[in-house]
């Protein structure tokens, strides 16, 4: 009996302790601090600054040297300049991440019946979707952001799905995002660091995106008919003021990435030789002596002339003759609260109207072509904080002057300008050269390490080869059967 009453007991004290231990533990596991469940505020704010962020710090460590507004001194920091196949997986990361936070804040949107949150949600998960798409091509798209339903190995979609495709492709989910905005006119969210809950100016940023994609994908797509929707809608862009951009803040992490670096790091960056030559060949005194200082050549205190800056080409190492005749970046314009360059930008009005040119130009909506691309040169101008009469001097010179002799001079004028515009901005000038030619990107000769072609893609992080092989492997059978940096995307001719 006594053995039994033992066996009886045992379990009963045990499972009181159990019990009591089981409440202190559970009590002792909840972190006041930290959150269950998805904060809508902190989660939106973080997305908007990490996708603004990103763009600005990959342009001045990369995208600038791709879109060859620049030339790193050094073989030391060049060789991604010099188009070695690199794999960037960083930004790969970052947009990932910025697609699944903004997939989140879509859900909730949805579960709180907020469509203003699920608008801009949209916005961003689909702008981070075109990054991925337009510098590695295919990706993982349909199955990706699915982890949480045990989908670790996505597979990849065409680049024409991730654009057209009529539920979660980027131009659907603009257009669905325009229509949320609508129903809207008085909604709030908050965590918006970037318009402060103005509807509007949301659906300006929205539609200048749709009009970017729609003519990205134009060789391969009738676009007429939406472009010219969204024109005569009128909810866009009226000037350099409503531009989406941020001012970064000064401090880590999120500060712009010049004002942190070492000072040998910033001294190694030089006005690359085309910059110098287009900004010389147009007579752009403004924008030249705004962004850049003078050469160590040039006398000290001399009035301006384009002698007193200087390009640097494509080098493996340069020699101290070209780092003197080349200018650094003007480090005045690279620091302060109001800096240009330490703003971070996704879609200027400039841009827009430069758009709309080339639109116009090729008959896809209604309107001036030259029209547009006087109001992209003015804006360039006022994003940067000159005045309108400079830009309007500028505009008068001869190889600024809208050339319309024929559609082949005048888009190249109006791409030069975007990509003028463009100085910072992640790899929208490199993006925009694969689709036109323009303004022609220079191999670098012998200096180039991506045997003498520039490339039209980033390499798959090293990741997708080891966790989610299979999928990588059916895509590189696409290239040949090994993984190239030119293998061009689905929108080129």
């Amino acid at each position: 009996m006594k053995k039994n009453r033992f066996v009886l007991i045992v379990p009963i004290i045990a499972s009181l302790l159990f019990s009591s231990c089981s409440k202190e533990l559970t009590d002792a596991n909840i972190n006041p601090n930290s959150l269950e469940k998805a904060d809508a505020t902190t989660m939106l704010s973080n997305t908007i600054v990490s996708e603004f962020y990103h763009n600005a710090n990959i342009a001045w460590t990369l995208g600038n040297g791709y879109n060859q507004y620049m030339t790193f001194s050094q073989s030391y920091y060049n060789q991604a300049t010099r188009y070695s196949p690199v794999t960037n997986e960083p930004y790969w990361t970052a947009m990932y991440e910025a697609a699944r936070d903004a997939n989140t804040l879509n859900d909730l949107g949805q579960s709180q019946s907020n469509p203003f949150l699920q608008a801009v949600a949209l916005t961003l998960r689909s702008y981070a979707f075109a990054q991925l798409t337009e510098l590695w091509g295919d990706i993982p798209f349909s199955d990706a952001l699915q982890g949480a339903s045990g989908t670790y190995t996505p597979k990849y979609d065409t680049q024409e799905t991730v654009y057209t495709d009529a539920n979660a492709g980027i131009l659907a989910s603009l257009a669905k995002a325009d229509e949320l905005l609508k129903t809207s006119s008085n909604g709030e969210i908050s965590g918006d660091l970037l318009f402060n809950s103005d509807v509007t100016s949301w659906r300006k940023f929205v539609n200048a995106l749709r009009l970017r994609y729609l003519l990205r994908i134009s060789s391969k797509k009738d676009v007429s008919a939406e472009m010219t929707a969204i024109v005569n809608d009128g909810t866009l862009m009226d000037d350099a003021s409503q531009s989406a951009a941020i001012q970064l803040p000064t401090s880590i992490p999120y500060n712009f990435v010049s004002l942190s670096e070492r000072s040998g790091d910033f001294a190694v960056k030089y006005m690359n030789s085309l910059l110098y030559d287009t900004f010389k060949a147009t007579g752009d005194t403004a924008r030249v002596s705004d962004y850049f200082a003078v050469t160590a050549n040039a006398s000290s205190g001399s009035a301006f002339s384009f002698d007193n800056y200087g390009g640097m080409p494509i080098v493996v190492d340069a020699t101290s003759m070209q780092a003197a005749a080349a200018s650094n970046f003007n480090a005045s314009f690279t620091s302060g609260s109001n800096s240009f360059l330490t703003k971070a930008r996704i879609m200027t009005y400039a841009e827009q109207e430069f758009i709309l040119a080339e639109a116009a130009l090729k008959g896809y909506i209604p309107g001036d072509a030259a029209t547009y691309y006087n109001k992209g040169v003015m804006g360039a101008y006022a994003e940067i904080g000159l005045d309108a009469a400079t830009a309007s001097n500028y505009l008068m010179h001869d190889g600024v002057k809208f050339d319309s002799s024929s559609s082949d001079a005048s888009l190249k004028q109006i791409i030069t300008q975007k990509w003028l515009a463009n100085i910072d901005n992640g790899f929208e000038g490199w993006i925009e050269y694969q689709r036109t030619g323009y303004p022609a990107l220079e191999t670098g000769g012998s200096a180039n390490m991506n045997n003498g072609n520039i490339a039209t893609r980033f390499l798959y992080p090293t990741t997708e080869s080891t966790i989610n092989t299979a999928n990588y492997n059916d895509e590189i059978q696409k290239m040949g059967g090994k993984e190239i940096t030119t293998y061009k995307a689905w929108w080129q001719k």
